[in-house]
């Protein structure tokens, strides 16, 4: 955990819960790898799923707002 916290003050942003920092930044397949520190239990599968959800509604959010009278495919 000490290594989250040197990023934290790196990037001069102390999260409320390091434990879902480190998630965010762990990697399915670190997790299956004989290196892999036993805190770390889950990876960011889920997170980049939903974050990857989150930009593709802000994107056709911007899109149908720039081209308001194009027909679907244009």
């Amino acid at each position: 955990m000490i290594l989250i916290s040197k990023l934290q003050a790196y990037i001069n942003y102390e999260a409320k819960d390091p434990t879902f920092l480190r998630t965010a930044l762990t990697h399915k397949s670190y997790i299956k790898s004989k290196s892999a520190d036993p805190e770390c239990r889950d990876h960011n599968e889920k997170l980049e799923f939903i974050g990857d959800a989150v930009l593709d509604l802000i994107v056709a959010d911007r899109l149908y707002k720039m081209f308001p009278a194009d027909n679907e495919g244009n």
